[in-house]
């Protein structure tokens, strides 16, 4: 008797997990009702909306995500898109948010949710950007895969150039770079504002932060020059142009530790063609340090050294 009830319970499990499926004369397929669209495009954008204002984000995820799968070329495609980058950010999926709200941006551009999915692909970098590093062994997991924010802000930039979240993603991109160090990198993208977006309120920023970045560059260089230029030129002409600015202090103190520097590079060359009894080409690089940069503390010492020389 028990081995009977087994046997029935066991067929009564199998009917119930086949009881979704039908049989479907024009296909001569099964299908299972849970995983098919409504008959109309509209009509699973109904569906699929009520589902989302009931809170019940898995389900409509799911119901959206029909009319992508069976209605990809209809308008309600583009809505649909939308509202699943809403359901993931619900179910605090930002990145996989991040992703519905690119392909709507790049598949369905005329969609009249772009500005809003540029917005609230903007707000995810910024979260991503504002997180806490995580570690693995003491060391920032961003050191071994890519930011996820660069990846967003890049996209933004990419995607909508003429956007007022371009400037804004370029700018964050660049204060990420810094912090990875990653100064050549940061340099042409503070460099792409500066050249592109004159007048962004980001502009002023990026023009402090390129001098910045080139002054870790040539404090980071003893032979090339070039990073200095770029540094002491970049430097004066943001204290010149906005001397009231609040990183005006800051960006004097790079300045005078990039004239330092500098300063440093000219001393080494005389002191080589000093050692190397040359004193004519010494003599000269002693004097160049002293003309232009009277105020480093190579100078002093170059004066001295030049009276010794003299005699």
């Amino acid at each position: 008797m028990e081995k009977i009830i087994l046997i029935f319970s066991f067929f009564a499990v199998v009917l119930n997990s086949y009881a979704f499926w039908i049989w479907s004369p024009k296909t001569q397929k099964w299908k299972n009702p849970q995983y098919s669209s409504l008959a109309t495009p509209q009509l699973q954008l109904k569906k699929a909306l009520e589902t989302f204002k009931n809170r019940k984000y898995k389900t409509a995820l799911r119901e959206f995500k029909k009319i992508l799968i069976h209605f990809p070329d209809a308008q309600e495609a583009a809505e649909s898109c939308y509202y699943i980058g809403r359901c993931w950010e619900k179910l605090n999926r930002f990145y996989q948010a991040f992703l519905s709200y690119d392909k709507l941006i790049t598949t369905y551009p005329n969609s009249k949710r772009i500005q809003e999915a540029l917005e609230r692909e903007y707000k995810i970098g910024e979260y991503f950007l504002n997180e806490k590093s995580k570690k693995w062994l003491g060391i920032s997991i961003y050191n071994l895969v890519e930011h996820p924010s660069l990846e967003i802000f890049r996209r933004i930039a990419e995607r909508a150039p003429y956007s007022k979240y371009a400037p804004a993603s370029l700018y964050k991109m660049g204060v990420i770079l810094v912090q990875l160090k990653r100064w050549d990198e940061a340099k042409d993208v503070f460099q792409k504002i500066v050249d592109n977006y004159p007048d962004s309120k980001w502009f002023k920023l990026a023009k402090f932060q390129l001098s910045l970045v080139c002054s870790k560059l040539s404090l980071g260089s003893d032979y090339d020059g070039t990073y200095y230029q770029e540094a002491k030129k970049g430097l004066e002409e943001f204290l010149k142009k906005y001397p009231e600015a609040k990183i005006s202090k800051k960006a004097k103190k790079i300045l005078e530790e990039v004239k330092e520097k500098e300063a440093k590079k000219y001393f080494n060359i005389a002191q080589f063609y000093k050692k190397q009894k040359k004193f004519k080409s010494a003599i000269v690089y002693y004097e160049l340090l002293i003309k232009k940069y009277p105020e480093s503390k190579y100078a002093q010492e170059a004066k001295r050294i030049l009276k010794e020389l003299k005699k």
